[in-house]
């Protein structure tokens, strides 16, 4: 029996289909996954809208292969009246599929609207085993409301239900480091503090907000990277190897740990290790002569696990700098200063290994050359699976490995509600920079809001 087949028929209910998240992520990554084969053999897309619509506009040009699997249905997604009209065409559509049905319930709507969707399909009674829910970033704006939206939704949805896209995870090269660890003794056996001096993860842009000013004034770099992308990938880094090369089943629960293990610098080092900054212009996109909210991030955590005692794991999040790159540098101790250190995991664009190495060059002089072994996704191996069509797949499939938990979005939370705190009660410390410039200088920059 083949992969697609074994997946049950399944009804994808979308949230917000017109809108943008739909249109630029989530019906592209669907049309790429039918091209792969990957859809079950029974399945349908129903997409809410409050607005007469049709498939067709919906899906443009690019889409329309999708047109036979759309249908869309009007219903205000604010009123608790539309959901028993909801679950009355469901139940239609459930029988014409002949088979149990999953319905997976996809938000593609602004964050305010997820708690109200979620309690009126609960009470309409649309939260049956079957039912899953595929939930977007930010998963709250603070510790306090992420655990008031998790209590909300556990009302009425069990956890093995619910899947928080981080697409980060989804990525080949993140998932790719438990393996890479697993199966390379080279690597694991120095995977210590014992061996590595310090841990980077850096996720940074050339643009800047891209139009979207009311959504970067309410979030910034801090919730809209770190929390989730950075936090993620660190704890993929640092957690314990699984028990198999492909247990992937287990790394909830031990990137969890990892996160638990994480903490800031004591208060007396919290303004030399955390740093916040913004991009000149910004004020001016955003029409808010006097915000604070930053679009550069670089802070620096430490963890108790025994095995990371001493070494920093720095996070750096950024907008319109000088490069487009979301990668982990791994940097080795070593005792010359001329020695070769640094292994590169590539998360984006370009997704592979990197590892730098010295070399003598050829001829009669003894001089050495910096040369890199590199390992490229794309090159071995062509078309990379998007990350948003990893997760549909494995939503359908039922495998939670690279979604976020309730458990690590509190965590994570919980680390970075000092800094929410600290930042909301001093202005004075966020620093400025030009657009293109490098980390190095945003670093390095001492022209505070002070001056």
């Amino acid at each position: 029996m083949s992969e697609k087949t074994k997946r049950p028929p399944t009804l994808l209910v979308v949230f917000g289909i017109s809108g943008d998240l739909s249109r630029r992520y989530l019906l592209p990554s669907l049309l790429a996954v039918l091209k792969a084969g990957q859809l079950p053999s029974k399945f349908k897309i129903l997409g809410i809208s409050r607005r007469d619509i049709s498939a067709l506009e919906i899906l443009g040009q690019e889409c329309q292969d999708l047109a036979p699997l759309v249908e869309v249905f009007k219903m205000d997604m604010a009123q608790n009246a539309g959901y028993q009209n909801l679950k009355n065409k469901l139940e239609t559509i459930k029988g014409e599929f002949g088979a149990r049905v999953q319905v997976i319930f996809d938000f593609a709507v602004p964050p305010a609207a997820v708690l109200s969707i979620t309690r009126y399909l609960g009470e309409a009674g649309l939260n049956s085993p079957e039912a899953k829910l595929m939930l977007e970033k930010p998963f709250g704006t603070d510790l306090e409301s992420a655990r008031e939206l998790i209590d909300e939704t556990s009302k009425f949805f069990k956890e093995d239900q619910i899947y928080r896209i981080d697409h980060y995870l989804a990525k080949e090269m993140a998932q790719n480091i438990a393996v890479f660890l697993n199966s390379n003794a080279l690597f694991r056996d120095v995977w210590n503090a014992r061996f590595v001096e310090k841990i980077e993860v850096i996720a940074v842009e050339e643009i800047g907000i891209e139009g979207r000013p009311a959504f970067y004034e309410q979030t910034g770099a801090l919730r809209d990277v770190v929390q989730s992308h950075l936090m993620q990938l660190a704890a993929l880094v640092l957690m314990e190897p699984c028990s198999e090369i492909f247990a992937f089943t287990e790394l909830p629960e031990r990137r969890l740990a990892a996160m638990r293990s994480l903490q800031l610098p004591p208060a007396d080092q919290f303004t030399a290790g955390v740093i916040r900054a913004q991009y000149y212009g910004y004020r001016q996109e955003v029409g808010n002569p006097d915000t604070t909210t930053e679009t550069f991030v670089a802070l620096t955590l430490n963890s108790n696990d025994p095995r990371w005692k001493a070494t920093p794991i720095h996070l750096i999040a950024g907008k319109n700098l000088n490069q487009k790159t979301t990668e982990i540098r791994i940097h080795f101790k070593k005792d010359h200063a001329s020695e070769a250190n640094l292994l590169t995991l590539y998360i984006q664009p370009q997704e592979g290994i990197e590892l730098e190495l010295w070399v003598k060059e050829p001829g009669f002089e003894h001089k050495l050359q910096k040369r890199n072994l590199s390992f490229s996704y794309d090159k071995h191996f062509g078309r990379l699976p998007g990350a948003y069509e990893q997760v549909l797949v494995d939503a359908m499939r039922g495998n939670r490995s690279l979604f976020a938990s309730s458990e690590e979005v509190l965590a994570s939370w919980a680390v970075f509600q000092p800094v929410l705190q600290r930042w909301s009660m001093h202005s004075t410390d966020l620093k400025f920079y030009k657009p293109g410039s490098t980390i190095e200088e945003v670093l390095s920059s001492s022209q505070t809001l002070a001056q």
